[in-house]
């Protein structure tokens, strides 16, 4: 585990919020170029991209009123409202209780959205229907919430606390997750250890998440939201979240004994004297995107939130795949595991420079600024949607993708369900 000493010594400078678009604008001009080893670009198709991004939006949201991206969204699988069922129950007597909660919700949902085993369904009993992907995992999650699977305080079980993380032992999770120990015993070993990683990196960090007695997610957004005027900087959420987890995700570039977290070492460099590290920091991007609505029931307006970028996922290269903007130049599994983690980084990062092309050509052709459909709601109403409906029609390509996308040496890809 990384100490705040290691942390603070720099490194992490180099992986911030910015750095990510302009990596992969990078790697997307030299696929226009075709000078990328495993994936070929035909800009000419975004159109068709476009297509169907629009017509998805105009199905789901034809006002056209969009919220933003984030777990919310999944909160709400089949029209039930269960973050405000809660809210109601618990009766928060201020603005921070309410901050505090919902975000330790919101950050543990992200955590949690891992590879989970194939075929894996989840009975969601409030609405009476099965759910599948990362609908099922985030469902499991605010249950689990509710019961008070992850609070410390049997007075409180709405919460998320460091204490609680460490000790969650596997028989909850399994009943959380309506999966039998006998016949995943490997996987809730995984989900165990990377909870309880968790909790170590918050106890780690009493200065960031550190509050009272507490030492909770959510106390960390508590206290960036005290330091402005009414207003929070997405990229000091963000960076601020790195801080703490960039090592708790395995598998990609690390320096010394300090490790990037979702980046990785790829031969092209964005500049002659820049390092050659390619970063994602996927899930801590969609912390930041699922915090939005928390600090604005809380009062707070977020600033810069079109600086994170969209998601280097399997939703958005469905999409791009699809619809022949993006092709693989070798498919086959018969290559090294360094040219498996260059396919990797090559697909995830041309797949998020594409979704800001795509981006600006949907706000020229419904002629509004990015005021007016801000990125967030974007991936929201459209790229996200538009790429799940894809690759769940499409299990063959849902399979390719999650083969090239997860080589099988980062446990937490949101792969598989």
């Amino acid at each position: 585990m990384t100490t705040k000493a290691q942390n603070d010594n720099g490194l992490l400078e180099t992986f911030k919020a910015e750095r990510v678009r302009l990596v992969a604008n990078n790697l997307l001009d030299r696929a226009l170029a075709d000078k990328l080893d495993h994936v070929s670009v035909d800009i000419s198709k975004l159109d068709q991209a476009l297509i169907q991004v629009l017509e998805i939006t105009k199905q789901t949201y034809p006002d056209f009123q969009i919220p933003p991206y984030g777990v919310w969204r999944l909160f709400e699988a089949g029209g039930v409202d269960r973050w405000s069922a809660l809210a109601s129950a618990r009766n928060f007597q201020s603005a921070d209780e309410l901050l505090a909660a919902a975000s330790d919700l919101a950050i543990v949902a992200a955590y949690m959205d891992v590879h989970t085993p194939q075929g894996w369904s989840y009975e969601d009993t409030m609405a009476g229907t099965e759910v599948k992907g990362r609908e099922a995992a985030a469902l499991a999650v605010i249950n689990m919430f509710a019961a008070g699977s992850f609070s410390a305080d049997p007075v409180d079980p709405f919460r998320v606390d460091a204490d609680a993380l460490i000790r969650l032992e596997i028989e909850e999770l399994a009943n959380g997750l309506q999966l039998s120990v006998e016949q995943e015993g490997d996987f809730f070993k995984l989900l165990q250890r990377h909870l309880k990683r968790f909790g170590e990196a918050l106890a780690l960090r009493p200065d960031l998440f550190g509050e009272g007695q507490s030492t909770r997610p959510g106390n960390l957004v508590v206290k960036v939201g005290s330091e402005g005027w009414g207003s929070v900087d997405a990229t000091v959420l963000l960076d601020r979240l790195l801080q703490s987890f960039a090592p708790l995700w395995e598998g990609g570039a690390a320096e010394g004994d300090v490790s990037f977290g979702d980046t990785f070492a790829h031969p092209v460099k964005a500049n002659p004297e820049d390092q050659n590290i390619v970063p994602f920091h996927l899930t801590a991007q969609r912390m930041v995107y699922s915090l939005v609505e928390p600090l604005a029931w809380a009062g707070y307006e977020v600033d810069e939130l079109d600086t994170l970028t969209g998601p280097g996922d399997a939703e958005h290269a469905g999409l791009f795949v699809s619809t022949g903007v993006l092709s693989m130049k070798s498919e086959t599994d018969d290559v090294s595991d360094d040219q498996a983690l260059d396919r990797q980084t090559e697909l995830r990062a041309v797949t998020i420079a594409l979704t800001d092309r795509l981006a600006a050509m949907l706000r020229k052709e419904l002629d509004v600024e990015q005021e007016q459909l801000p990125f967030s709601c974007i991936l929201e109403g459209g790229t996200s949607r538009a790429g799940a409906a894809i690759i769940s029609e499409k299990r063959e390509l849902r399979e390719k993708l999650e083969k090239i996308m997860n080589p099988g040496s980062i446990f937490w890809l949101p792969f598989g369900a």
